[in-house]
């Protein structure tokens, strides 16, 4: 008999788990795919359960609650607002998360949503279609170099776009309460507070992870201090942003533009007002998409997972002053 029982958990389809068992059998675990669609079969198809690896289930406090031995869940992705880390944590179930998945494809997506903005790219190819040429009414056109960058959080992904933007001859500047000063100044780039950055920005790339205390943080006192030639850019998540303070920042022009990657609801309402505007750029949560992200995705999960049977803890824990209620070793 197993001593771990693993469930990985997904949506859609029962989950392939021949990977997981081949690296986590030899730690003593067996690993079993479930397909869920709601919370009552979350918790039946959890139970008796050590670890999850979750690809689609959802955590509130209530579902945490009703989980009866679960001690271990591991996010296989870098945002994690689908769990209540603050219930997991009085409930003593650690919650690991993919703080490097998909940085690389993340990175370069807010990068390219900002040489989008920047080089009208979508205006242009409509304009040409249309069978236009009229390059000077594009005006006017920042330089982008010796423009400004405000990074909105300064994790793994914000220094990567940070990098990237300042081989463009971009100045860059960010907003992050949590990260050392010191490697913020080791990159060159000015730790603010957040109406700095977003007063000095000419574009502002969001970085924040959503929970209660990002919730809405972007709304319509936030828009009205960016430039009214400003570009913003989200490549994070939906509901750190307020949307309907977005849409009237992008109609009446308190800001120039927007790049959407993520939004309040998922997939994008087909009434949503942002579909109707010209000035925003649309995308189906593809940032973190490639054909490398997905395998990187499931290992960097399995090890994850793994960390968690071997050494009692993961790496990339996300509560961390948790009390395991069930610690590695321990009996059932």
């Amino acid at each position: 008999m197993a001593r771990y029982r693993i469930v990985r958990l997904g949506r859609g389809q029962v989950p392939d788990v021949k990977d997981e068992n081949a690296q986590l059998g030899p730690l003593g675990a067996e690993v079993v795919g479930a397909q869920v669609s709601n919370e009552d079969e979350t918790v039946a198809a959890l139970k008796g359960a050590d670890g999850v690896l979750n690809y689609g289930g959802r955590f509130p406090a209530e579902v945490l609650r009703r989980l009866d031995s679960v001690w271990v869940i591991v996010q296989a992705s870098t945002g994690y607002d689908m769990i209540d880390d603050e219930a997991a944590t009085e409930l003593g179930i650690m919650v690991a998360n993919l703080p490097f998945q998909c940085l690389d494809e993340v990175a370069n997506s807010a990068m390219a949503y900002l040489l989008a903005l920047n080089r009208r790219i979508v205006d242009a190819d409509r304009h040409v279609r249309a069978g236009n040429w009229d390059r000077f009414s594009f005006m006017p056109i920042g330089t982008l170099y010796g423009e400004t960058l405000g990074l909105l959080g300064f994790g793994n992904i914000a220094r990567a776009t940070g990098k990237r933007a300042q081989a463009f001859g971009l100045k860059v500047i960010a907003h992050d309460p949590y990260v050392d000063p010191k490697l913020a100044e080791e990159m060159g780039v000015e730790l603010l507070p957040l109406d700095e950055v977003l007063k000095r920005s000419d574009y502002v790339s969001c970085h924040l992870p959503h929970n209660r205390h990002t919730h809405h943080m972007l709304g319509e006192a936030q828009f009205r201090m960016m430039k009214p030639g400003a570009f913003f850019v989200n490549t994070s998540r939906g509901k750190v942003v307020d949307e309907p303070a977005l849409v009237r920042a992008l109609r009446e022009g308190w800001i120039k533009g927007a790049g959407l990657d993520v939004f309040e609801t998922e997939p994008l309402p087909m009434d949503s007002p942002l579909r109707q505007l010209d000035n925003v750029l649309l995308a189906p949560h593809l940032a973190g998409t490639s054909v490398g992200s997905a395998v990187n995705n499931r290992q960097q999960a399995i090890e994850q997972m793994a960390e968690a049977l071997r050494d009692g803890k993961p790496s990339a824990l996300v509560n961390k002053n948790v009390k395991p209620r069930r610690p590695v070793g321990a009996a059932r």
